[in-house]
């Protein structure tokens, strides 16, 4: 089936439809059924319109088939779920020469085909037309099917991948695991008319923005993982008595009795952007760690971090916080004690594209401020030149993904006491660089 084609999935049967229904509308965002689709290869992402009744279309979503489940059926799992709020066949069919009808895929009976092409994409402007408000998220849908798993390069996309990394890690270390990041990171997809030169061979393209200024990544996921400017704006970013200039994206996260709230903001425009901060801060403990990202680059040998000056002005600036703020307090309580109490860490990202619909980390290097004051040092490793070099052979001191989340998550890297008293200084001094900043604040939820 061309990748460029959907279909329809009338969910006939009133006691699954009752069983579905709820279930998406209660923000489940995946679930999956069996059907016999012909045309269809095992694995291709697609998109698919959800029926709940013989009248109406009520979701357009991803498809993906999976493995064979039972005779001549397969599992058909459904996820990045977008509601078309009950929207009437008759509103759709007024804008095409057919019936739309006799293209369902009964769940009852579990087979058919994809609509034909041309009919397809005059359905999906039909949709766009009756329901201009999810034209965004039906083009990130389309986009998603294109791109999935091409590796994008240019325009910007190792900022871009820097953001990436700084949100997944957050959401890792919120959520305890995975599953919360894989939803999120995986439903990201550039807009298709910033993507130039695909590869289908070796599934690479080059990413080149259109707009006057660079989006975010937070642009490119889903509404429902960005929120409007709100007091989290004024909790997040107005430690320093600054106010941000641009506030790219706001998120919110809730687990239990627990929440995590997101501000990526930037004081110059994106496409001025020397890098990314991530301040993750945990009110239960009183502890902030915070990641400068940088690129690694691939060379002969692998690939490899050289410091620059823009890098040791960084370590400088960590280094004077910690001075100032850091040295000669001793915790109080269990709850205090840190493997790490300054908080302040580099990671290295190797440089290898920034990938659509992927929710995966990059295998990086996440390195403590000491131990970069080692590596930089006259014992540190260096390259034939002398000068200083970084990779994953000569530096096997660093922390995984894995490693470095776990110990965040329970307080065994980060500051405590009174410096976590000063993120304020932290915020305040970002704005004098071109960095831009991802504040991350995990508490409590503040019940209605």
């Amino acid at each position: 089936m061309s990748r460029h084609q959907g279909f329809i999935v009338n969910f006939d049967e009133a006691r699954r439809n009752d069983l579905l229904s709820e279930r998406v509308d209660d923000f489940t965002d995946s679930f999956s059924d069996a059907l016999s689709v012909y045309d269809w290869e095992l694995g291709q992402l697609s998109i698919a319109l959800l029926s709940f009744s013989p009248e109406t279309i009520d979701y357009i979503s991803l498809a993906k088939k999976g493995k064979r489940v039972v005779t001549s059926k397969n599992r058909v799992e459904f996820s990045s779920i977008v509601s078309l709020d009950a929207l009437s066949l008759v509103s759709i069919e007024r804008h095409l020469d057919t019936k739309l009808s006799r293209f369902f895929i009964r769940s009852s009976q579990g087979s058919g085909g994809a609509i034909p092409k041309a009919t397809w994409q005059a359905v999906l402007d039909a949709i766009k037309n009756e329901r201009p408000n999810v034209s965004s998220e039906i083009d990130r849908l389309i986009s998603l099917t294109k791109y999935a798993g091409v590796r994008l390069y240019g325009g910007r996309t190792e900022i871009l991948a820097q953001e990436r990394e700084a949100l997944g890690v957050s959401l890792d270390i919120f959520s305890g695991g995975a599953s919360l990041r894989n939803q999120v990171l995986s439903q990201w997809a550039p807009l298709e008319d910033d993507v130039k030169d695909l590869n289908e061979n070796d599934a690479t393209a080059t990413l080149n923005f259109t707009q006057s200024s660079m989006p975010s990544f937070l642009r490119g996921l889903p509404e429902r993982f960005r929120q409007e400017e709100s007091a989290i704006q004024h909790d997040l970013m107005n430690w320093g008595g600054e106010t941000a200039v641009h506030i790219e994206g706001i998120s919110h996260f809730e687990q239990g009795n627990r929440q995590l709230s997101i501000v990526y903001a930037n004081r110059n425009s994106l496409e001025k952007t020397l890098g990314v901060d991530l301040i993750y801060f945990n009110e239960a403990f009183n502890q902030f760690v915070l990641v400068q990202y940088k690129i690694m680059k691939k060379e002969s040998g692998g690939q490899v971090y050289r410091p620059d000056e823009q890098f040791r002005k960084e370590l400088r600036r960590m280094d004077k916080f910690y001075s100032r703020y850091g040295e000669g307090e001793l915790p109080i309580n269990d709850t205090e004690f840190r493997f790490n109490p300054d908080g302040f860490f580099f990671k290295l990202v190797p440089n290898k594209g920034l990938i659509a619909a992927s929710g995966e980390l990059s295998k990086g290097m996440y390195l403590s401020r000491e131990y970069v004051h080692f590596l930089l040092g006259p014992n540190g490793p260096t390259g034939p030149k002398g000068g200083s070099v970084i990779n994953f052979d000569n530096a096997s001191r660093y922390m995984s993904n894995s490693e470095f989340i776990s110990n965040v998550r329970l307080g065994r890297l980060g500051s405590f006491g009174s410096v976590s008293q000063c993120i304020s200084e932290i915020i305040k001094a970002y704005y004098e660089t071109g960095m831009a900043v991802m504040v991350a604040k995990e508490s409590e939820r503040i019940w209605d």
